[in-house]
């Protein structure tokens, strides 16, 4: 069974901890480096990212991520987009709830 991993600050990743997930990563010097270890990771299925981490990066590597299907990363963020949920509806099943 795969599992969940988080990868943010200690203030982001706390908590996912009282939730239950026990792995995290925090982010390293370079944020690429950290998210190369993980994707190395077998039993990871989904990791759970904080969204500044990703705007943070160049925007090649930040779709490069955010299009990956294993492990799936989610972005969240503290504020709501749902620009952002949209995306992750159309990656889950397919379909675009919000079309005209």
């Amino acid at each position: 069974m795969k599992k969940i991993a988080c990868l943010g600050s200690e203030a982001f990743t706390l908590g996912f901890g009282l939730a239950g997930i026990r792995i995290f990563y925090r982010p390293e010097d370079n944020l690429l480096d950290t998210i190369e270890k993980i994707k190395k990771e077998k039993e990871i299925g989904i990791v759970i990212v904080e969204q500044e981490l990703l705007e943070k990066l160049e925007s090649h590597d930040r779709i490069s991520i955010e299009d990956m299907v294993e492990p799936v990363f989610v972005p969240v963020s503290r504020e709501s987009k749902s620009d952002n949920l949209r995306k992750l509806i159309i990656r889950s099943i397919g379909v675009d709830l919000w079309r005209d």
